[in-house]
């Protein structure tokens, strides 16, 4: 945090900078108004600010609120935003073709919050945020004011809320939409310590590893690990190693397999599982042919072999050929492979 202070006519100006814990000084100023609240805000889904929101309609205090029309925003089991409308609030939706991005607010017509933070429990839980506080400044405020009246005029009036479903965002979802909101999901149940979000997450990115992984991380899913080394076997009956017993999972694991012949045109890549150093001595999870392998000397055609298994036993093995850029893809599905941490 920090401050600067000036004195003009008596009224004290100030500008204060933070970093962290910026949703407490959000909700600190909300609290103080006593007008008229303005707020410009692409993304919006954390329930306390929009609880401290609803108390101020109730208090009679004027409140028009302008967020981005998009999935995280207006969804079901999202903010209720509907509610805001019938308690008096003045709602705006921004749209595609003029994509309203600040994150600002003024208060009182005195107090302005700026900067880059989004409403969100992502951006208090994961991303690097900041925000400018600045007080007495008429100038700088009168013209967040007059921004904020032209968005409004650029902007859609709403009565009346129809909801996205997750659906609709089809392949179109440039901002990755249901990754950035399953995570924001994730943070709020870790926030609130509600346990029954982190299904909803799930609903919304089913199958994602990233997903389960954060969910692990946050102590949001019991703990797994994997029972038995999983590798590719190779020439001589060696095994090239992917992942090793005891790994936590959900994971994803990488690994570099080279040709074993001069103009080796084709392979068939066994991925075997067990405690064993010898290939034939394990169990064969899935097997990979690939006849498109560029002919080059032995040991320069180059292949990276992806294994992803989530909380589940879900397992996806792709195998890239580096020359060509050809992928294989295999899923199985195999909950031996898995058993939970003591």
């Amino acid at each position: 945090m920090y401050n600067s202070y000036s004195i003009d006519n008596k009224k004290i100006k100030m500008i204060t900078s933070y970093f962290s814990n910026i949703r407490a000084q959000i909700r600190e100023e909300i609290k103080n108004a006593n007008n008229e609240i303005l707020i410009a805000v692409y993304w919006f889904t954390n329930q306390d600010i929009f609880d401290d929101l609803i108390k101020k309609l109730l208090s009679g205090i004027k409140i028009k609120l302008i967020i981005h029309n998009d999935f995280i925003n207006n969804r079901e089991g999202g903010l209720d935003f509907q509610n805001f409308i019938n308690n008096g609030g003045e709602f705006y939706f921004s749209t595609n073709e003029n994509p309203m991005h600040n994150k600002f607010c003024v208060l009182d017509n005195r107090t302005l919050i700026n900067g880059s933070y989004n409403w969100t429990y992502f951006a208090e839980q994961k991303n690097r945020e900041n925000i400018l506080i600045i007080k007495e400044e008429p100038h700088v405020i009168t013209s967040f004011i007059n921004e904020f009246n032209r968005l409004i005029s650029l902007s859609n009036k709403i009565d009346e809320i129809e909801l996205i479903s997750k659906f609709e965002i089809g392949l179109n979802d440039n901002l990755n939409q249901k990754t950035y909101l399953a995570e924001d999901i994730l943070f709020k149940a870790k926030n609130d310590m509600n346990m029954s979000l982190v299904d909803k997450a799930f609903d919304i990115q089913p199958n994602d590893i990233k997903i389960q992984k954060l969910a692990n991380e946050l102590n949001l899913l019991p703990k797994y690990k994997l029972k038995y080394n999983i590798g590719i076997s190779i020439i001589n009956d060696e095994i090239k190693l992917l992942a090793k017993k005891g790994d936590e999972i959900p994971s994803t694991f990488q690994t570099i397999v080279r040709t074993s012949f001069d103009s080796q045109t084709r392979s068939n890549a066994k991925i075997v599982y067990g405690i064993s150093n010898s290939a034939k001595n394990n169990t064969v999870l899935c097997e990979i042919v690939f006849d498109k392998i560029p002919p080059m000397p032995k040991g320069k055609a180059e292949f990276k072999f992806i294994f992803s298994i989530d909380k589940d036993g879900n397992a996806i093995i792709e195998q890239l050929c580096l020359a060509n850029g050809i992928k294989l893809l295999k899923r199985v599905k195999n909950i031996n492979l898995i058993e939970k941490k003591i």
